[in-house]
């Protein structure tokens, strides 16, 4: 990391699988180093909630355990020398930047709602919502489904993963902080199928 910071990266570490997915929301990524340590989330999983360029940093001998084609951009092997790293990074950056230039971010806008994906943003109007990674993530996959229905266990998967032992409750909780902080002025965006789930307006009042 040391090289990565003399070029003037700005480089931040983690260790553990769950402060990496919280980081993602970050501003200003450019670009993943991802160790293929068992602490740390897999590149299928990240892939889940950002489409940054991945550098896999692996072991000679995990290689052959790799899917084809290989998921993540590019692949360095262990011993890491500098060069290349600084090569690689400077390759991967370059490229990201080229690639949103021409095709833009990934992004919808449905009645004054705007969702920035890459930058982990939900703004109303253009005011910048302040929201939790969960909030984020659930009102990211009704708003990109308008009008489907989702039940509260399917948004469970979703947005907690298979894994979480809460209750479908847990979703009409943050169904209810997200209403509270994007349904002001008058704006209805996401409507409750009684006895089913919720729904994101196709026509947002």
């Amino acid at each position: 990391m040391r090289a990565l910071r003399r070029e003037g990266h700005f480089c931040k570490v983690v260790e553990d699988e769950d402060t990496a997915l919280q980081e993602l929301r970050s501003r200003g990524l450019s670009l993943i180093l991802l160790d293929d340590a068992p602490a740390l989330p897999a590149v299928s999983d990240i892939r889940q909630w950002t489409m940054l360029p991945i550098l896999l940093i692996a072991d000679p001998g995990h290689v052959e355990s790799f899917k084809t084609p290989l998921e993540a951009d590019d692949l360095l092997m262990k011993p890491v020398r500098e060069e290349e790293l600084l090569f690689r990074v400077r390759n991967l950056c370059e490229k990201g930047a080229s690639v949103a230039e021409g095709a833009g971010r990934d992004s919808a806008k449905i009645g004054g709602l705007t969702l920035d994906e890459d930058h982990y943003e939900i703004r109303l109007d253009g005011a910048l919502i302040d929201l939790t990674f969960r909030e984020f993530e659930l009102l990211k996959h009704l708003m990109q489904n308008p009008g489907r229905v989702f039940d509260r266990n399917q948004l469970l998967n979703l947005v907690w993963g298979v894994d979480y032992i809460g209750g479908p409750r847990t979703v009409d909780v943050h169904v209810r902080r997200i209403r509270a902080k994007v349904e002001t002025g008058g704006h209805i965006f996401i409507n409750t199928v009684r006895g089913v789930g919720y729904k994101f307006m196709e026509n947002p009042e």
